[in-house]
């Protein structure tokens, strides 16, 4: 059962992110191997998560998370941006960093411009994949922008989740490569549907 989370949920929600990401094309980019990415993921989701909880709408079940961020609401400021940073840099190098938020600030480059709803991140445990739980849960939050006739955008980091987001009604707006890699952050928008 979705439920609103509280500050207690914080590090379940994170322990959650962590195991769904596992695999994630773009974490791993950021640390490779299973030792470093989990330290690098319990940061950098632990940052997220409360970034998310403070200035968004969070929601957990025993199996997943997912973090919307409302309209006109910005989830990171410079401040944020560089603690966001030196987690990386903490975990990656100082290289990867400068790469990894000047990809971030590209992808946020081709956000839509107007009010609009923001996925931030949807995490099904890895036990619970395939099971429809993450297109069930994030189709409470589309049902919001819609009742509302709002946009929604979110930054995918995975190539295999883009058929998942579009079954959902998602279309790509650009694709911003990875250095060194073929790997893409990829924004992707969603009008509201059924709006009259």
């Amino acid at each position: 059962m979705l439920r609103h989370a509280v500050r207690a949920d914080l590090p379940a929600i994170v322990d959650t992110w962590v195991d769904a990401f596992h695999t994630d094309p773009y974490f791993r980019w950021i640390a490779p191997d299973d030792e470093t990415y989990v330290a690098f993921a319990r940061d950098w989701l632990s940052l997220i998560a409360s970034l998310c909880f403070e200035r968004g709408h969070t929601y957990v079940t025993d199996n997943a998370a997912i973090a919307w961020v409302p309209p006109d609401v910005a989830v990171a400021g410079p401040s944020d941006f560089e603690k966001a940073r030196g987690i990386i840099a903490n975990h990656a190098g100082e290289t990867r960093a400068e790469e990894a938020v000047s990809a971030i600030l590209t992808a946020r480059g081709h956000a839509v411009n107007e009010p609009h709803w923001t996925l931030q991140y949807v995490g099904v445990r890895s036990a619970d994949r395939s099971s429809g739980l993450g297109s069930a849960i994030v189709k409470i939050g589309l049902a919001t922008a819609d009742r509302d006739g709002l946009l929604c955008g979110l930054t995918s980091t995975n190539k295999k989740n883009l058929p998942f987001y579009a079954r959902l009604g998602f279309t790509m707006a650009a694709e911003v490569k990875l250095p060194g890699t073929d790997h893409a952050l990829r924004p992707m928008v969603r009008p509201a549907h059924g709006h009259r």
